[in-house]
This record gives C-alpha cells, sequence and structure tokens, in this order.
C-alpha cells in the first residue's frame, strides 16, 4: 500500500470510497449521504484542495487504485484530520493506518504543534480507532452540512504520543498489539497475512520478537481469532470471516 499526495485525476474514486464507505459504516440515510458528498466531495472542491497550501489531501494506493484517502486541514498551530475512508474491499489491509500515521507526521513536519482528529458521530465502526493512535476525545461539536446539522467528536493527539513525534527517527516504531480474553498482550504481523471471505487474517505472536504464534487477528473486524475450528479452518467468531483451509498454510500453526 503506497501513500502519496492526491491530484485532481483522483477526485472521482475519492468521491465513490467516499460515498460506499459511508454507506457501510454511518447510521444515516442515503439523501444525508448524497449531501454530503455533493458538498464535501465535488470535483471542484477536491481540486481546490489539491492546490491549497492550507489543506492536506492523501491517497492510499493498491496497484493504481485508490484503496483510501484522508483530508485535512490546518489553523495556524493546529491541524485537524477532517475526513479519513477506505473502500470496504480494502478495509483490514493497512490503507487506514497507513494514512493516519503518514498524515500525522507531515502534519508536524510542516509546522503544526497539535494535531486533531474529527469523526461524524454518526461513524458507527469509527469507534477506538484514534485511540490506538494515542489521541483522546477531547470534545464534541456541531457542523452543518448540506443545511443538516451533525454532531462531531473531536480526538486530541496525547502529550505523550506528541513528544513522541520529537524522538530520533531511528527509534523502535511502536508494535501493534491486541489484548486477548485472558487479558495477555499479542503482537500483530501485518507482514503475514492470509486471505478471508470478508478481509485478511493476519499473524499474532505472544512475544515482541514474533518466535512463538498465538492465533490470527480478523483483519476485517480487528478482534482476535482464539481457536482454529475441527477443520482447520480460521473463522472469526465476531463477525464470521473466514478463511478455507486449502487457501492457507497449515505450517502457520
Amino acid at each position: 500500500m503506497e501513500i502519496t499526495e492526491a491530484t485532481a485525476d483522483d477526485g472521482e474514486e475519492i468521491r465513490d470510497i467516499a460515498d460506499r464507505s459511508m454507506a457501510a459504516s454511518y447510521a444515516v440515510s442515503p439523501d444525508t449521504i448524497e449531501s454530503i458528498l455533493e458538498e464535501c466531495f465535488n470535483q471542484d472542491r477536491i481540486s481546490q484542495l489539491v492546490d491549497s497550501e492550507e489543506a492536506t489531501l492523501l491517497v492510499a494506493e493498491d496497484e493504481g487504485h485508490v484503496a483510501g484517502f484522508l483530508e485535512a486541514e490546518r489553523d495556524e498551530d493546529t491541524a485537524t484530520i477532517t475526513w479519513l475512508h477506505v473502500a470496504p474491499e480494502f478495509r483490514g489491509m493497512g490503507a487506514g493506518t497507513g494514512l493516519f500515521e503518514t498524515a500525522v507526521d507531515r502534519l508536524h513536519e510542516d509546522g503544526a504543534e497539535n494535531v486533531m482528529a474529527r469523526d461524524l458521530s454518526d461513524n458507527a465502526e469509527g469507534e477506538g480507532f484514534f485511540e490506538k493512535f494515542g489521541f483522546e476525545e477531547a470534545r464534541q461539536d456541531r457542523i452543518e452540512i448540506g443545511g443538516e446539522e451533525h454532531v462531531v467528536e473531536l480526538h486530541a493527539e496525547t502529550e505523550a504520543e506528541a513528544d513522541a513525534e520529537g524522538e530520533d527517527e531511528t527509534d523502535s516504531p511502536a508494535q501493534e498489539t491486541a489484548t486477548t480474553e485472558d487479558g495477555e498482550t499479542v503482537y500483530i504481523d501485518r507482514d503475514e497475512e492470509l486471505a478471508g471471505e470478508s478481509g485478511p487474517f493476519f499473524v499474532a505472536y505472544t512475544d515482541e520478537d514474533r518466535e512463538e504464534q498465538y492465533s490470527f487477528y480478523c483483519g476485517n473486524c480487528e478482534s482476535l481469532v482464539e481457536a482454529v475450528d475441527s477443520m482447520e479452518r480460521v473463522e472469526c467468531g465476531t463477525c464470521g470471516n473466514l478463511n478455507k483451509p486449502q487457501e492457507w498454510d497449515g505450517g502457520y500453526l
């Protein structure tokens, strides 16, 4: 997955991703989605964002196709990530993580002392995403789009996370982790994945050195697969995502 600056030519794909992402994740009517698309994701506005020095528009590309995008705006020393959408078929493959981490780094490099992230409260599947990157909910606000008022949640970068941005780039990056039902920490390796019907499965290890495998991590709903069934199928007990045995190497277990 490659993260690059968006161009005006990406406008049609950005609008399409926003449309399908909101339909899949937002608890709003089709008319509301259409109003948001018309106001926020029309071609003229996207072209303006691409040319603006006060805005950031990034896309995640996979084999020449736009998999997701992120929009941010800057106001003096504060930058706010306003939109982050990933196409449903690319979810769980690292597009959202790559976009968010790249944007935060670039916004700080461009002089932003504070980075915030905005999310519509209508986003039924977005809860917990920003917390994974050291952001916490700071307050709620209201914005108007297409003549309709929407409640948004603003997440602020914690002091510890902001301080980490200034550390030596040679420091080892934090490893992605998850917690088991027993409260144990396991380590996710997104470089090792198995195909699933709804999204990929990633190998989860019990140790930071990734020598002892625990099980798998579902890229569709971001939960741990605690066991493999009697037919040696990897199946997520939370969302039902399934990996058939002929599609994976039994050596993983």
